[in-house]
């Protein structure tokens, strides 16, 4: 019983990506391709439980600053590798592609939110400029756009000068038009950023199910309430991530093809479950 009460969270993802995986096979999309995400989320929720069951007690992390810049440094990987036309967002590995940003996001996110909670809050505004101006150079105005908007609410609620918290914005915004300004001209994969077109090709009804599925991966995140900052900075985040695909070529998380998204999703949820109770709301 407890194992189903840990897992319930994971089981949001399915229809997402049942909806996602039956447009694919209806598209004639390998089966190569569409059975990665249902093993990742087979893998993912096996880990994932191991994860809630353990170390229960555990006292929410202070924030280790060496942590997160060993984790910023992972986004900077995607520049050792070739590339597609100028774009370095993948590491690649043989045929497999990681995207590795939509990894490494959400943990970045818990970890600047951590610093900041812990009066560190000089180091997580820091570290925020300096994954945007890297998301800039890949170039990705999508995790850049849903990343930017995310992390102004932890800005929002830890600069207290009304100067400085208007500049920062400032500085955010600039970001995120340049970020589109220069948008990449890779062509779309229907399969991975144009998912839901392809699921809307099936039918209304199976594109209504498929909008139902991607609010539903939302839930969870407002489950634990909107006055959990780190909670609503999460749901911030994945939302956007699906938003910035309807205005360019960014992958669709969960139902799309894509193992690394799946993954983001996973840290996000477990690491909420595991905390829960223990977020430090009265902190704000």
């Amino acid at each position: 019983m407890d194992n189903f009460k840990n897992n319930k969270s994971y089981l949001l993802m399915l229809p997402a990506i049942f909806i996602g995986t039956f447009a694919m096979v209806s598209n004639g999309v390998a089966s190569g391709i569409w059975l990665q995400n249902l093993l990742i989320w087979l893998l993912g929720t096996v880990l994932g439980s191991i994860y809630l069951v353990r170390n229960k007690r555990k006292k929410l992390s202070k924030g280790n600053l060496l942590h997160t810049v060993v984790i910023v440094a992972l986004l900077v990987l995607p520049f050792l590798f070739n590339g597609i036309e100028g774009v370095h967002r993948w590491l690649t590995f043989g045929p497999i592609n990681i995207y590795i940003a939509s990894i490494i996001l959400p943990l970045l996110i818990i970890q600047l939110w951590i610093l900041a909670l812990n009066n560190r809050e000089s180091y997580a505004i820091g570290l925020i400029f300096i994954i945007l101006l890297i998301l800039l150079f890949q170039p990705d105005a999508g995790q850049l756009t849903a990343f930017a908007c995310a992390t102004a609410i932890i800005l929002w609620k830890n600069i207290s000068n009304w100067m400085i918290k208007f500049l920062s914005f400032i500085l955010i915004a600039g970001f995120v038009i340049i970020s589109w300004i220069f948008l990449d001209d890779l062509a779309p994969i229907p399969y991975v950023e144009d998912i839901i077109f392809l699921v809307a090709d099936l039918g209304n009804v199976w594109f209504v199910l498929g909008i139902l599925s991607l609010i539903l991966l939302l839930s969870p995140f407002f489950f634990y309430g909107t006055k959990n900052i780190i909670s609503l900075t999460l749901a911030i985040y994945f939302l956007m991530a699906m938003i910035v695909t309807l205005f360019g070529n960014f992958p669709m998380p969960i139902m799309g093809y894509g193992m690394a998204p799946i993954i983001g999703y996973f840290i996000a949820i477990s690491w909420l479950k595991k905390n829960k109770g223990k977020t430090g709301l009265e902190s704000y």
